[in-house]
């Protein structure tokens, strides 16, 4: 590839040319993501503390020029020439050599060599502490003794990040920085916050954070004021008063705050010197008594210079970052696979879990592409983030269900974002929101079989009283409220798909095709909760009962000929037929019509359909042929420019359905090829341009002249969607609410694999072999050494447990 690599181990992605098509990112962060640090291979980005929304610590430009502006930098200076240059490449972009990111989980290192001065730094965030810490270690290589001086440098925020964007000049009115010298830290909070859902409401409170920044080098000297540090029409590539060499040392009241530090020191030959940065925000204390010497309100920065003095240490520091990496490992170890397709075990093994964990923490709130002040967090793209954290972390996703839990109504509609510290929700009232929520808990009894996670309390958002079964229920009775006249969801204000928004007409009365196959899906779910875990057989009989009512409607009035319709609109229309000169098929019913079960032996010819109709060199397209003439019947997807986005782009979300629905099929080489097509490290990156170690949304489709770009990567249901394909389908690590299963969908050159899958306690050590032999024999499974039914369920030993699976040519 040609701008880095996978480390040997994959446990890193070698960034080796700064000059990425576009920035590529990591994600920083505490193990429950309350502090979350975005930071690039050139150190750009943004931290923020609880959410993006309302605890902005850092500012970042969106869509800027220069790009990626600003960051977290370390300036370097040369005493004896003045010369100044930037550890990452950007933003001085001095000619460094030897430059190299390496990005790792919860972890990032920058290194490089410039003016004799070889430097390492290392940027991550502590697994509980509201803070990142810069670790740095400089060495000199020169002939001759270096004079150097050294700027850690951060733009602030400083709360309410929408505030800071829209009403910038008023809400610098509040801003105050402080230095003291017996912290040797600077200080920084505003005295008005607003957090409730319009930037406009005056809220009469201050910010509920102190941020600060701390070195463990003697400061010099300290800049807060923007203007000053960069001077008139200055910016960050060679900060005025870097150049001048003077830091004014003086407090702020106003303005835009800077938070940079000046240390000086000197490096004798061969000598090296290793220090860090603190950067945080941690809750205010009140003093009790104001302090006139400093122009700010009554607050204590007592929680910060706590803080401060934990990591004073380099063996704090030290400790942190081993017990981060060691976090990661043990998060991993969960599920080790062992393939004949490397990059597979690479993403498996490594980033596909790494990438999950962080969407699961982030939901599509804070990235490169949502900007975290205006969405929230989504609620089916939360519930569908738990499927593969569930494996490695039950806890945090039993509490992210019974969360999300109380963000739905008593009549079962909910909550489609929300924001997650001020409370702030929107009900659209998309018929597929409550559904996502029997399918998350579903997963996670799967995995736990935790029952009694379906008593647990969690009110109803309009505030009646309900357990999480009561909300399942719940989830039930709307969809079967909302049934069209062909018994069939209405589409309402949207489904899966939000830019299929006017399909539904003024009344929501449009049926939609997509919405009714997951409801078929989710009674199964439902009727197996019922019937397996809760012995409810009358009630797992009336959910099998309207399985088969909403299948015959489909049968009768979704299928088209040769593929499932995805709609019938409320003009009459139908979406997604034969009869449509655009958007004539889309790519969810078919995988859908296999997942629920409803398709029976249609199955077949409507994935057939699908890969005749939408595959393409980089997967299939969500959609074909996509929209060029706006229709406002149909929606803002006829808007979209064609070939990106929702508007026939190859969505790696979906994709991930069209694999498990292979699989469902037995065609393990098409599941395969499918899967293969979507690694982000096959592409050539000058074209697909994001990050080739996480997943993206989308890729451009052969249907726009950008075909094969990549877009939205990181935050993005492929994650989890992905994991458990590639696992659960292709593999066939199967989870069932009894147990584990073993049934996978190979290639059929694969002559071995290996898997192991730690589940309730047991460790299972799974190994799939094929036959060398010309004969057609039966496949057989066994346990320890014991031969056993092919569909059996694995027993549970609370040990290690050996698995031999024989496939047959």
């Amino acid at each position: 590839m040609k701008y880095g690599h996978f480390s040997e181990d994959g446990r890193e992605y070698v960034v080796e040319r700064p000059d990425t098509p576009r920035p590529w990112i990591n994600y920083l962060c505490n193990r429950d993501g309350n502090y979350v640090s975005l930071l690039s291979a050139n150190a750009g980005g943004y931290s923020f503390v609880g959410c993006p929304k309302d605890g902005r610590v850092t500012r970042w430009r969106y869509n800027g020029l220069p790009q990626d502006r600003p960051g977290r930098y370390l300036y370097m200076k040369s005493v004896d020439d003045n010369d100044v240059w930037s550890l990452s490449w950007q933003p001085t972009a001095k000619p460094v050599q030897h430059y190299g990111v390496r990005h790792g989980l919860g972890y990032t290192t920058f290194s490089c060599n410039y003016h004799g001065v070889e430097a390492e730094a290392t940027y991550f965030v502590p697994l509980d502490d509201p803070l990142e810490i810069w670790s740095v270690t400089l060495k000199n290589t020169a002939a001759t003794p270096q004079r150097l001086e050294v700027f850690p440098f951060a733009e602030m925020c400083l709360g309410h990040a929408l505030t800071d964007l829209i009403n910038k000049p008023n809400d610098q009115h509040f801003n105050r920085l402080w230095f003291r010298d017996d912290a040797n830290a600077l200080f920084s909070t505003k005295t008005y916050w607003v957090t409730g859902g319009s930037a406009n409401i005056q809220e009469n409170k201050a910010w509920n954070k102190v941020a600060f920044m701390a070195s463990s080098l003697k400061t010099l000297s300290y800049a807060g004021e923007r203007e000053v540090f960069f001077g008139p029409y200055g910016d960050e590539r060679n900060p005025a008063a870097i150049a001048d060499g003077t830091l004014q040392s003086t407090s702020v009241s106003s303005g835009n705050v800077v938070s940079c530090l000046q240390h000086r020191l000197t490096l004798g030959l061969g000598e090296s010197v290793t220090f860090h940065v603190l950067l945080g925000a941690a809750d205010k204390q009140n003093a009790g008594v104001s302090d006139p010497d400093r122009d700010r309100a009554v607050v204590s920065e007592a929680n910060c210079i706590a803080l401060i003095k934990k990591y004073a240490l380099r063996e704090s520091v030290d400790h942190a970052l081993d017990a981060v990496k060691q976090y990661w490992t043990a998060f991993t170890s969960t599920v080790q696979v062992d393939t004949p397709c490397t990059a597979m075990n690479t993403y498996l093994n490594t980033w596909n879990q790494y990438q999950g964990k962080v969407t699961f923490l982030l939901s599509r709130n804070a990235s490169y592409y949502h900007w975290g002040v205006t969405r929230g967090m989504g609620f089916r793209d939360s519930l569908q983030d738990t499927i593969s954290v569930v494996m490695t972390e039950p806890d945090l996703v039993r509490a992210r269900l019974l969360l999300l839990a109380r963000y739905q109504r008593s009549d079962g509609v909910c909550a489609h974002c929300f924001h997650p510290v001020s409370g702030v929700a929107e009900f659209t009232g998309h018929k597929d929101d409550p559904l996502w929520l029997i399918t998350a808990t579903w997963y996670y009894l799967a995995e736990t079989g935790d029952i009694s996670v379906l008593e647990a309390s969690a009110a109803f958002h309009d505030g009646v009283e309900a357990t999480l079964l009561d909300h399942l229920d719940a989830s039930v009775k709307f969809i079967d409220s909302n049934l069209g006249p062909n018994g069939i969801p209405t589409f309402g204000r949207g489904d899966w798909n939000d830019t299929l928004d006017f399909v539904g007409g003024q009344d929501g009365s449009g049926e939609s095709v997509w919405v009714g196959m997951f409801y078929a899906y989710n009674l199964r779910l439902f009727a197996d909760i019922m019937q397996t875990l809760l012995n409810d057989a009358e009630q797992a009989d009336r959910m099998r009962a309207k399985y088969e009512a909403v299948r015959t409607a489909l049968d009768q009035h979704a299928w088209d000929g040769e593929w499932y319709i995805r709609a019938a609109c409320a003009n009459g229309t139908k979406l997604g037929s034969s009869e449509c000169r655009e958007g004539r098929i889309y790519l969810n019913p078919q995988t859908w019509s296999v997942l629920s079960g409803v398709a029976g032996e249609r199955g077949e010819g409507a994935m057939r359909a699908a890969a005749e109709h939408l595959d393409t060199e980089f997967g299939p397209k969500l959609l074909a042929p996509a929209y060029h003439e706006i229709d406002d019947q149909i929606g803002l997807i006829t808007r979209c420019v064609w070939g990106k986005k929702e508007n026939g782009s190859i969505f790696n979300h979906t994709t991930t359905w069209a694999i498990m629905a292979e699989c469902m099929l037995g065609h393990g080489q098409r599941a395969m090829g499918l899967y293969e097509k979507l690694l982000p490290c096959s592409f050539d990156h000058d074209r697909y341009q994001i990050e080739p170690y996480v997943y993206a949304q989308y890729t451009t489709s052969d249907e726009h002249e950008t075909f094969g770009q990549g877009s939205h990567a990181w935050l993005s249901g492929t994650a989890a969607w992905m994991f458990r394909a590639a696992l659960d389908s292709i593999l066939g690590i199967q989870v069932t609410l009894k147990g584990i299963r073993i049934n996978p969908c190979v290639p059929s050159q694969w002559e071995r694999f290996n898997v192991v899958r730690k589940y309730r306690g047991t460790t299972y050590r799974v190994s799939v072999v094929r036959e060398d032999t010309d004969q057609i024999g039966v496949p057989t499974l066994e346990i320890d050494g014991e031969a056993v039914a092919l569909d059996s369920i694995l027993p549970q030993s609370g040990g290690d447990m050996s698995v031999v699976l024989t496939l047959t040519k």
